[in-house]
């Protein structure tokens, strides 16, 4: 018993002083990431707005597509800032009972990597057989579980999804109006900084998205940290999102 303590002892000794030497300075903050920069400043836009904001991403109710064994659904999903770009939901309930909500863009310049699924599952989960999705002008809702007490609930306008068990939220996609799908664009069709070149002359324009998007392209394409600068020839298309 000893031996093995002793032994136990000194490893964590070898190991202890190695925990701690790290730098900081090879982390970025959040304020030295774009990413994490512009999702910071889309909520306090929304703050500032109060009641008054609203998320632009909708539900197309003549689009939702329900499965045969309707545990699963598919619907078009608009962008008031961006109607000519599309967008797809998915939301299916597994058969251990765990909502997957998924949205892409459809048809966009590119296709975003999306084989994840293959190499961090075994095998693709089951769609649950037994659960009956309804469909009303407004929403769409499903009731599951062994006391049918967990509700799943699909707002289309603004688009969020909230799980319910018991009456009580416990799991809201899109609560604050906070989701953005950066889509696929190119830098010479993109508003620059709200400005543009017309006939030798800097002419001011209005970008209509700034409310959402804010009125500059903060490290849209690319990005320096210490001493390394990353092109973005694609442009940003994360995925944001906040309860």
């Amino acid at each position: 018993m000893w031996s093995a303590s002793f032994s136990g002892t000194l490893l964590l000794l070898f190991l202890f002083p190695t925990t701690l030497a790290f730098k900081a300075s090879d982390f970025k903050t959040c304020s030295q990431s774009g990413f994490c920069r512009r999702g910071r400043a889309l909520a306090v836009r929304a703050e500032e707005s109060g009641a008054s904001w609203s998320s632009p991403y909708a539900i197309e109710p003549s689009s939702l597509s329900l499965a045969p064994h309707q545990a699963a659904f598919t619907a078009d999903v608009k962008s008031s800032i961006y109607p000519s770009v599309k967008f797809s939901l998915d939301v299916r309930i597994h058969g251990d009972g765990v909502v997957r909500v998924r949205m892409d863009e459809v048809d966009g310049l590119r296709k975003r990597y999306d084989q994840a699924a293959q190499w961090a599952l075994v095998e693709e989960p089951s769609v649950h057989l037994d659960i009956r999705w309804t469909v009303g002008k407004t929403n769409a809702k499903a009731v599951y579980g062994p006391k049918k007490d967990i509700e799943v609930v699909v707002d289309f306008k603004p688009l969020k999804v909230t799980l319910f068990r018991g009456g009580k939220e416990q799991v809201v996609l899109n609560g604050r109006g906070l989701l953005h799908m950066e889509h696929f664009r190119t830098k010479e069709n993109s508003l620059p900084e709200g400005h543009a070149e017309a006939e030798g002359q800097t002419v001011l324009q209005v970008n209509p998205a700034s409310w959402f998007e804010g009125d500059s392209q903060d490290a849209w394409w690319e990005e320096t940290f210490s001493t390394w600068t990353d092109s973005k020839p694609k442009g940003t298309h994360h995925d944001l999102s906040s309860h």
